[in-house]
């Protein structure tokens, strides 16, 4: 949830030299994601980002790229920020997502 797929065909990122090795990743993967991937297309994959993020951007660019590959994934904004208010609220969505089929709840 609220991943820093941060990526520099747009321009710098400007988030410092510690994100080089993060940017060149997700750079790579972006391009990777121009062709078909076999192997994940039988993984979901769940996304969701506050809306007030500064990664917001990079998080809506990366879903498309994601179907386009064939891979199932559902992307959820919510009205809030990088918070764990934010990660909160969407964990039940993302883990029924993720794994479904009934859910058993148990309490001791």
């Amino acid at each position: 949830q609220s991943g820093s797929f941060v990526f520099t065909d747009v321009g710098d990122h400007g988030r410092g030299p510690l994100w080089d090795p993060v940017v060149d990743f997700i750079n790579q993967f972006r391009t990777d994601l121009r062709r078909p991937m076999a192997g994940l297309t039988n993984r979901r994959m769940f996304l969701s980002c506050g809306v007030f993020e500064s990664l917001i951007h990079y998080n809506r660019s990366l879903a498309p790229g994601l179907r386009r590959s064939g891979i199932p994934v559902r992307f959820v904004e919510a009205q809030d920020g990088h918070n764990w208010i934010c990660w909160r609220d969407r964990l039940r969505e993302a883990l029924t997502w993720l794994f479904p089929g009934h859910l058993w709840m148990y309490y001791e």
